[in-house]
């Protein structure tokens, strides 16, 4: 809001043509349309779009890193077939002694990697691919993990609760259900942010 503005409207009350009350509404009102303004200053700085559809190119990017799956699948198969030898020795060694037991640790943890390897074809995965400014290295950058999306349902349904922050959030877990129950392979979400300078962030769950 200009000074000319406000003088304006200080005239206008002065010679009667509109009351304090009013006055002080269309002075809220230039301030309102001047936080407006800047906000869409600061928003033409960085766009973001959101979209239930991902572009193809994303859903190639996807399934390649989907298929990224195997690497833990192998390192937990290893592990494992190293914690079995390793107990079965400490068997026959010393029965079912120290070395044993401890054995135990690698073969569970390599058992967790199988599984947890496996699950995670058929579960939901969030994507994200970073475009870095021309000159800058690496060009592109894309990486993405799986979401235990019912598992975190489930969390917040039954101990939301107890959960510093989360006693006013309603309907989050449904929003989880939702998204689990979208098909593998389509996107739920898509977030593309395009900065000023070239940069650029797609993310989306998948």
């Amino acid at each position: 809001m200009s000074d000319n503005e406000m003088k304006e409207i200080l005239k206008m009350v002065e010679d009667g043509k509109i009351t304090a009350e009013e006055a002080s509404e269309l002075l809220n009102a230039l301030e309102a349309d001047d936080i407006v303004d800047e906000a869409e200053a600061d928003i033409g700085e960085a766009s973001a779009t959101f979209s239930r559809e991902a572009e193809p190119n994303l859903k190639s990017i996807a399934d390649k890193v989907r298929s990224f799956w195997r690497i833990p699948l192998v390192i937990g198969v290893v592990i494992t077939v190293l914690g079995g030898l390793w107990m079965l020795g400490a068997m026959q060694s010393a029965g079912f002694g120290f070395w044993f037991y401890c054995a135990w640790l690698p073969f569970s943890l390599g058992v967790l990697l199988v599984v947890l390897a496996a699950g995670s074809r058929k579960s939901h995965w969030l994507f994200v691919k970073v475009k870095q400014a021309p000159g800058e290295k690496p060009q592109n950058i894309t990486f993405g993990f799986p979401l235990p999306l019912r598992f975190s349902a489930w969390i917040l349904r039954n101990l939301g609760h107890h959960i510093p922050g989360m006693e006013n959030a309603v309907g989050v877990d449904e929003i989880l259900e939702k998204l689990a129950n979208t098909p593998i392979g389509d996107s739920a979400l898509i977030v593309d942010v395009h900065d000023d300078d070239g940069e650029e962030v797609q993310v989306f769950i998948g």
